[in-house]
């Protein structure tokens, strides 16, 4: 064998060497990124499921309040219809009086007087 068959050996056997090292450490890190990679996934999920919990939260929270809101106006409104029946009974019944009034002096003058029929 001559000296440049062995210088080419080695170097080939060298750069074989080099290429198993470099594929030896790249799957190394590759699996370092896909375990960095689940744990951020992990992570992420974790806090979706935080934030979704939260709005739930929010949300039950946010209804029960519209639905005290609602309540409140309704006996609002009820209590004003109510006043406002009240009112308006009690101004039929100052219109019936009034009625009765002017009845009652339009009938003695349109009546002749009873006590001149007995004179």
């Amino acid at each position: 064998m001559t000296p440049e068959f062995i210088a080419i050996i080695a170097l080939g056997l060298t750069l074989i060497g080099l290429l198993l090292t470099f594929r030896r450490d790249a799957r190394a890190e590759n699996q370092a990124l896909r375990a960095d990679n689940r744990a951020l996934r992990a992570e992420v999920r974790a806090e979706i499921q935080n934030f979704q919990g939260q709005v739930q939260a929010e949300h039950h929270a946010l209804r029960a309040e519209v639905h005290a809101d609602i309540q409140n106006l309704r006996h609002e409104v009820h209590a004003g219809i109510e006043r406002l029946c009240q009112d308006v009974q009690a101004l039929t019944e100052r219109v019936s009086r009034l009625e009765g009034a002017i009845e009652g002096l339009f009938a003695r003058r349109g009546a002749p007087d009873r006590h001149d029929d007995a004179a």
